[in-house]
């Protein structure tokens, strides 16, 4: 199976697991060699991600009346190299030696690749606002309201991929939520 095939019937799975079906995992390849070409999603997550970056710095900089935030395409995609290497790693330490650990592969991978529909979604606000069709207020409301079902959808994911309670599926939401967050914050100062 290529990089490619291996990407839609991921993403073919993603879809199928936010309609909360637990079918959508048969989509995603679960080997060792599927956990470790996961991370791959990187190469789309990347300019998604840097793009978000780039629009929030300019709004930043018009809603303080000043010239737009510096940008740095490098910090952004540091910052996302370390919240791509910390998530997991973080998800390894949690789970180890509890009922999840038998899991955690199959997580981190749905989580991966789950990651590029994630930032899809997040980032049509955005372009709405860089292209001029919508105002600030409009970008704000429509992202925070997606950023709740993006939420929602990766405490979906931990609860299936994980077979674990509400509860502790939203733990490991509020987890991720808080390490991107505080590296964020340690690598942009």
């Amino acid at each position: 199976m290529t990089w490619l095939s291996e990407a839609v019937a991921a993403l073919t799975g993603a879809f199928v697991l936010a309609l909360g079906r637990e079918d959508g995992f048969e989509h995603f390849n679960l080997t060792a060699d599927g956990f470790w070409r996961s991370f791959a999603a990187v190469i789309v997550v990347a300019p998604l991600y840097v793009y978000a970056d780039r629009v929030q710095a300019v709004t930043v900089g018009q809603l303080q009346g000043l010239e737009p935030a510096s940008f740095s395409p490098a910090l952004s995609l540091l910052t996302l190299a370390v919240e791509w290497i910390a998530w997991p790693v973080a998800v390894a330490l949690l789970t180890f030696r509890t009922r999840f650990s038998a899991l955690f592969a199959r997580f981190i991978t749905v989580y991966n690749w789950t990651s590029i529909p994630v930032l899809v979604v997040m980032v049509i606000p955005l372009c709405a606002l860089d292209a001029g069709l919508i105002g600030l207020k409009a970008a704000a409301s429509a992202g925070l309201v997606l950023l709740c079902a993006a939420l929602w959808y990766r405490w979906q994911i931990a609860r299936l991929a994980l077979e674990a309670t509400p509860l502790v599926a939203a733990g490991l939401v509020g987890g991720d939520v808080v390490l991107g967050l505080a590296i964020r914050r340690l690598i942009s100062g």
